[in-house]
């Protein structure tokens, strides 16, 4: 009895000295984040669980999942619209001022082919109050920061404010496949990913090379 009350004791030191020399600290199980995902200060990072659009999207299928789908990615591609018009006046960087204008004519045109399909497949129309829409409260917030800055400040939170809004418009774009048959949204799913894609690696090559990010 008295061995087994002493080994006892022994164990609670033992984790009790665990714990002091770990500073209390709970450890992550997530991934960790490399170099060149490293957070600039003031501007958000995409986490994982921090996609609320995407998130309410995961359990609809079918029609559920088509119309709020188009709906939201209307609103998504509107709010990267309103983005993109900023850079014109807040930058000198041609880089930046071409690439908004790229975003704006091919979001334009899907806006377009979204708007229709859901007037001729379920007489539905987009949102009528945008900000109805998961995480978009947060989204307009970031985007009336962006609008106080200028130059190499502006190019710098564009950058990092657009990465994470094209990836969040590829998390949603993925979903498609799995949920629909309707080979007009799987091709603009593709489309999305695709393009969107190819935008975030030269954003993030222009992250490096102007601010060795």
């Amino acid at each position: 009895m008295k061995i087994r009350v002493f080994s006892s004791l022994l164990g609670s030191v033992l984790l009790m000295l665990v714990l002091a020399a770990c500073g209390g600290t709970t450890l992550s199980t997530g991934p960790s984040r490399g170099a060149n995902q490293a957070a600039l200060p003031g501007i958000p990072t995409m986490t994982p669980g921090s996609d609320p659009m995407t998130n309410s999207l995961k359990g609809l299928s079918g029609k559920d999942f088509e119309v709020k789908f188009m709906q939201y990615m209307i609103v998504h591609h509107q709010s990267a619209i309103k983005m993109a018009q900023l850079v014109p006046t807040h930058t000198k960087r041609a880089e930046l001022i071409t690439l908004a204008q790229n975003i704006i004519l091919a979001q334009k045109i899907e806006i377009g082919q979204m708007t229709t399909w859901l007037s001729q497949w379920y007489n539905e129309k987009p949102v009528a109050n945008p900000m109805s829409v998961p995480g978009m409260m947060s989204m307009m917030s970031e985007m009336n920061t962006l609008k106080h800055a200028k130059d190499a400040a502006f190019d710098k939170q564009f950058l990092a404010l657009m990465i994470v809004h094209h990836q969040q418009a590829i998390n949603m774009a993925k979903l498609v496949p799995g949920k629909t048959h309707r080979p007009e949204l799987i091709q603009l799913s593709q489309d999305i990913v695709r393009t969107q894609s190819a935008e975030i690696q030269q954003m993030q090559s222009w992250q490096k090379e102007w601010f060795k990010a």
